[in-house]
């Protein structure tokens, strides 16, 4: 007797109709969309919330959430654990949020490092002529990561504001994610309008990602109006190619005439923060704070100590040129005399410099000696200036035509000589 009901075979991708094995093969050919709500309904979830977006609020619940899960378990008793308290107490510090510690240090200018010289109170660096209106506020931080992104926090943020006689510092200190907020929060009270800016490498790396974690944290930004001065930057212009490198150490060493002790590097602070959230190990975190309050405290001294390399460029090794032509963009005159008073220590880049600074001025008589003595050394962009001003400027042909034979022959020179010679009648 044949069955009441004939099972009806899938057709497959011909539209013939196939066996069990060719049912497997459709689930290959589903869209994803097809697909997620398949699984979100076998997981009880509607296809509807498995393509929908979820709201602002939905998200903050969720992170809510996750924070009260507590992804760390707490430290045994006796592993060394520090609790929050006994950490602010060790550093000298004051718990203000629920997971953020305040540490305040003075520190009177005449005993930051410098060289013997004091701090002062307002360097200017050369296209600073309004800097004395601003407030600076010297800022360095340390990260979970030196790789940036949206999962890099700062988790020490360290200011530091010159309040003559003294140099105050301050540092915020984070102990759980779930109190970043209060940690942003805590320097933007600390900042006003008026206030400058001034770091180590933040244009690059400090600001973005502190301009970030505001955004994420749904907060507003105290930072994107502000001037800011990087000092790296003027720190490789003069020192770049007389330094090894230019890394705030260096600096220390070679401009302040310090180095550090027993230092922990910053590229240890990820390790030493995450130790003290996981496990509540203090030693690392404790050593990182320190780094912090060393860099910020040099930040208000390098700059001091960088407006007196501008002021005395011999004594502090400055590259000469560079500083010049530093100059030049706001006044050239300036970065002229500046060749002019060291012309007797210049190299060969630094006199072309000044020729080329004295011919834009018009003084002929020292560009002409500077490149003459610049072509007695094998100097051919001199030679070919040279060959330039005696044929437009003196008038002096032969002397033009002196010059161009002592070139490396080229088309362009070629058509120079040719035109020579016939102006000479040759």
């Amino acid at each position: 007797m044949p069955p009441l009901h004939r099972q009806v075979q899938p057709r497959n991708r011909s539209g013939a109709r196939g066996d069990n094995n060719d049912r497997a093969d459709c689930g290959h050919f589903m869209t994803l969309k097809s697909r997620l709500s398949r699984l979100q309904a076998q997981a009880g979830h509607s296809g509807t919330d498995a393509t929908s977006k979820p709201t602002v609020p939905q998200l903050r619940r969720r992170l809510a959430n996750l924070r009260q899960q507590q992804p760390f378990a707490p430290a045994p008793a006796g592993s060394g654990a520090l609790p929050v308290e006994a950490l602010a107490e060790r550093l000298g510090g004051e718990l203000i949020a629920g997971g953020v510690i305040r540490i305040h240090n003075r520190i009177p200018l005449a005993e930051l490092p410098g060289c013997g010289n004091p701090c002062t109170p307002d360097p200017v660096l050369p296209g600073e002529d309004g800097a004395g209106s601003h407030r600076n506020i010297y800022i360095d931080t340390e990260t979970t990561g030196l790789s940036g992104g949206s999962g890099t926090i700062a988790f020490l943020i360290g200011i530091a504001v010159v309040t003559e006689p003294s140099v105050e510092l301050t540092q915020f200190l984070l102990t759980r994610f779930s109190a970043e907020s209060a940690l942003l929060s805590s320097l933007s009270q600390c900042l006003s309008p008026d206030d400058r800016l001034v770091s180590y490498n933040g244009k690059s790396f400090d600001l973005p990602l502190l301009h970030t974690r505001y955004r994420m944290q749904a907060l507003a930004q105290p930072l994107g109006g502000l001037p800011h001065l990087d000092l790296l930057h003027p720190v490789r212009r003069l020192f770049g190619r007389r330094w090894p490198d230019c890394r705030l150490l260096t600096l220390e060493r070679e401009l302040l005439g310090f180095s550090r002790d027993d230092d922990l590097p910053g590229s240890e602070a990820p390790m030493a923060w995450f130790d003290y959230v996981r496990r509540r190990h203090a030693g690392g975190l404790v050593r990182i704070v320190e780094h912090n309050r060393q860099d910020i405290a040099s930040l208000p001294a390098a700059h001091s100590a960088l407006a007196r390399a501008v002021a005395e460029p011999q004594a502090s090794g400055v590259d000469l040129p560079a500083l010049a032509r530093w100059l030049a963009e706001y006044n050239e005159a300036a970065a002229r005399a500046l060749l002019h008073q060291h012309a007797a220590t210049l190299c060969n880049d630094g006199r072309r410099l000044l020729g080329h600074y004295c011919r834009r001025a018009g003084d002929w008589p020292q560009a002409v000696a500077l490149w003459d003595a610049l072509a007695a050394s094998g100097c051919t962009d001199s030679l070919l200036r040279l060959a330039k001003y005696h044929e437009h400027i003196s008038g002096d042909l032969d002397a033009a035509r002196e010059c161009c034979d002592r070139l490396p022959m080229d088309a362009a020179l070629a058509h120079r000589r040719r035109r020579i010679d016939r102006k000479l009648g040759i």
